[in-house]
């Protein structure tokens, strides 16, 4: 048996030991749990966010680079039609017609032959290399027919800047026009010396097919650009070569024009590594000079490409150019670099069509901000509970040392005290019995508690036995209840809910003279969901549109399935007026809105109002035959009887 001992001894030697110490080991430890807790949290969110900002970017890049694609396709498209227009034209020796007022041509004091004034179609430049015979005097004037073609794509596509003939004789004709193109040209000018003309040769394009140029300095004045050109042969002679030119003003102002989010920034680079066109955040960061896009007096004789220092993969920055190349290798959707210590996100889109790729950066650093603010306010906080830890010890170890003393001399008399008053009180409240610690007083109390307890426990535990079981049939009730009047797809109320609501709407018309009216709602043509897409895509449509109706009916009105296809809004305190414009309003959403799978949908609606007499089969009976009529009318409208 242990040794008994007096409480003023107890608590001297334990107080500290048994009430200090263990505090502070568990303060201790859950500081230290905060603290490992946030780092890793910090870790797994930073994670997360940035496996969430590359998927977010690859999805916003694909998306742009898809858009590019489309506009890219598009042109060549142009450029076929181009094709065999002025294939036609040069296979017909006898063609020749002004679709706008006659031309009038003049030869320029530098010697060239040209068009003098703008008579709604192209500007025209002969060299005064080639020799102008009867040949030559007609292509200049009867190509004319060739410009309304020309004229249509430049004017209705925002990317097309210009479009074009070059011959092989050096006749140029480009549209829009041009005042005194010989003195932008100068007396000569070789077509094939430039890359918007060799391109498209036999050597450079035996499949005769549209190809696109790589940047070059325009010499028709319009600066950097790209342009997409066609050949131009009669039979197996290379008559010239057609263009259209894409500017690098309007690559940015039309096509690289993207609001990506975490500021990112966006640049296009051709097959080779070349950039194209590019966003002013990118020349800042690759620190790269700009270029003269036309220097007055200069007349433009062969292809000017973008220098060296243009291109990302023989950059002078060895690490950026290594980096580079392993993702142009690679073809990595995702990847990072790092430029000047700062690392980035990478988004590459390779457009196939054409071999240019679309990149993106997003600085790793901007993603993770709030992830690193959250992580240092953590810290903080770690740390002034720390300080307020130690205060607090510090008082509390005053305070605890001071009530020691005072309890030593109180302690003895209110515990026999309570021993005497708990004799007998209870019946039980646990099955654990405190046991003997070698304090009399305390003993004696433990005794007498541990018999309260026993008997306690059992009137409890039935007690709580009891209200479970009450809780859990009221449960049952209510979920058996809720689901009666729910139909299972939709969430919506089913036909016997619609009855209840109907019944009592039409009692209180009949009460209170009070108004209401019903909308039948069908889905039009719904077999053509279910026979081609299955019933589980038909399902999704039966539930997105209970989701959209629920958006726009009133707070007031009581949607439900009525079943299959069909829709039941009862709408209490509405006119003929009201219950049309809802209708009419259901009717428009519905057809602008687009379906999962299926797209455009459309729906027919039948609308009733109580009438003195009516009973809850006749409202119906009416809206059902309304909605019998807006079909035979052709669908996706809306009657009313």
């Amino acid at each position: 048996m242990q040794k008994s001992v007096t409480i003023q001894s107890l608590i001297y030697r334990n107080y500290l030991k048994n009430s200090l110490v263990p505090l502070l080991l568990i303060e201790v430890v859950i500081i230290a749990l905060y603290f490992a807790i946030n780092f890793y949290m910090s870790e797994k969110t930073q994670q997360v966010l940035l496996k969430e900002v590359s998927h977010n970017l690859q999805e916003v890049s694909s998306r742009e680079a898809n858009n590019i694609r489309n506009q890219l396709q598009a042109i060549s498209n142009y450029a076929l039609l181009i094709q065999r227009d002025q294939e036609s034209f040069f296979a017909d020796s006898e063609a020749c017609f002004f679709p706008y007022n006659a031309p009038a041509f003049s030869t320029h004091a530098n010697g060239a032959y040209y068009k003098l004034k703008d008579n709604g179609g192209s500007s025209v430049y002969y060299s005064s290399s080639s020799t102008l015979g009867e040949a030559q005097s007609r292509k200049a004037h009867c190509s004319e027919m060739l410009d309304p073609i020309l004229v249509s794509i430049v004017e209705t596509s925002p990317i097309v800047t210009q479009a074009y003939l070059n011959t092989w004789d050096g006749m140029n004709r480009i549209y829009p026009f041009i005042e005194d193109l010989p003195a932008q040209y100068g007396p000569v000018l070789h077509m094939q010396e430039f890359n918007f003309y060799y391109q498209a040769d036999s050597l450079h394009n035996p499949e005769r097919k549209p190809v696109w140029t790589g940047a070059y300095l325009d010499p028709a004045g319009q600066g950097w650009m790209v342009s997409n050109i066609v050949p131009i042969y009669r039979d197996d002679f290379l008559e010239g070569v057609s263009g259209l030119d894409l500017t690098i003003e309007s690559f940015l102002d039309n096509i690289l024009n993207l609001d990506i989010p975490w500021n990112a920034t966006t640049f296009m680079v051709d097959k080779n590594g070349m950039i194209l066109a590019m966003q002013a955040k990118i020349k800042e960061l690759l620190k790269l000079k700009g270029l003269n896009t036309y220097i007055e007096g200069e007349k433009i004789l062969t292809t000017l490409e973008k220098p060296d220092q243009y291109n990302i993969l023989s950059s002078e920055n060895g690490a950026f150019q290594q980096q580079m190349q392993f993702i142009f290798d690679s073809q990595l959707s995702i990847s990072k670099i790092n430029i000047d210590g700062i690392t980035y996100i990478v988004s590459q889109e390779v457009i196939q069509e054409t071999g240019w790729r679309l990149i993106s950066l997003v600085e790793e650093a901007l993603v993770l901000q709030p992830i690193v603010n959250i992580k240092q306010l953590s810290k903080e906080v770690g740390y002034l509970i720390i300080a307020a830890m130690l205060l607090f010890y510090a008082i509390f170890f005053l305070f605890l040392l001071r009530k020691s003393r005072q309890l030593t001399s109180r302690i003895a008399t209110p515990i026999e005290q309570l021993s005497t008053m708990t004799r007998g009180l209870g019946k039980n409240i646990g099955s654990q019995e405190i046991a003997e610690v070698g304090i009399v007083e305390i003993d004696h109390l433990s005794n007498n508690f541990n018999e309260m307890v026993d008997q306690l426990e059992t009137r409890t535990d039935a007690l709580v036995a009891l209200q479970l079981s009450e809780e859990v049939r009221a449960k049952e009730a209510e979920l058996l209840a809720r689901l009666a009047l729910t139909d299972s797809l939709t969430n919506l109320g089913n036909r016997r809910k619609l009855d209840k609501t109907l019944t009592a709407e039409n009692d209180r018309a009949i009460r209170f003279n009070h108004a209401y009216g019903v909308l039948l709602l069908d889905i039009d043509y719904f077999k053509q969901v279910n026979d081609p897409y299955g019933h589980q895509v038909g399902d999704q449509v039966l539930v997105e549109l209970a989701n959209l109706l629920k958006t726009l009916i009133r707070k007031t009105d009581t949607l439900g399935r009525w079943g299959g296809e069909e829709f039941l809004i009862i709408c209490p305190e509405i006119d003929q007026n009201g219950i049309l414009k809802l209708a009419e309003n259901i009717r428009e959403q519905i057809d602008c809105h687009q379906f999962p799978v299926i797209g455009h949908m459309t729906s027919s609606c039948g609308i009733s109002l109580y009438q003195v007499g009516d009973e809850p089969e006749s409202i119906i009976s009416r809206a059902d035959k309304a909605l019998y009529g807006a079909k035979c009318q052709g669908r996706n409208c809306t009657k009313f009887l």
